[in-house]
């Protein structure tokens, strides 16, 4: 059998470890990371790892994020989906990407 090419893009994404919410990256999940979501979506900044921004695990990046990740932050809404609190991979197929997520 012929060696998996470690330098295609779908293994690549599948395996970047991230955390769910930590959408700046640094680590910690927090009013930051919403803003860095909204900034994402209306005027046009950028994230390394775009299944971190998708805090519902919905396969797309929208304004039901920042309000999913507000309402953890803020409502009591529960727990974000895996992987979260802590970096792992991302179980659900989609096709957001995720380059590089410093928090991990």
């Amino acid at each position: 059998a012929a060696a998996a090419n470690s330098n295609s893009m779908a293994e690549g994404c599948a395996e970047t470890p991230f955390i769910r919410g930590d959408v700046n990256g640094d680590g910690g999940i927090d009013i930051s990371d919403a803003v860095t979501t909204l900034d994402y979506l209306f005027t046009g900044g950028s994230i390394g790892c775009e299944k971190a921004a998708d805090s519902n695990d919905d396969g797309a990046i929208n304004v039901a994020d920042g309000i999913a990740l507000l309402g953890y932050l803020f409502s009591g809404t529960g727990d974000l989906p895996m992987p979260f609190p802590t970096c792992g991979t991302d179980s659900t197929v989609d096709v957001l990407e995720c380059e590089s997520d410093n928090g991990c």
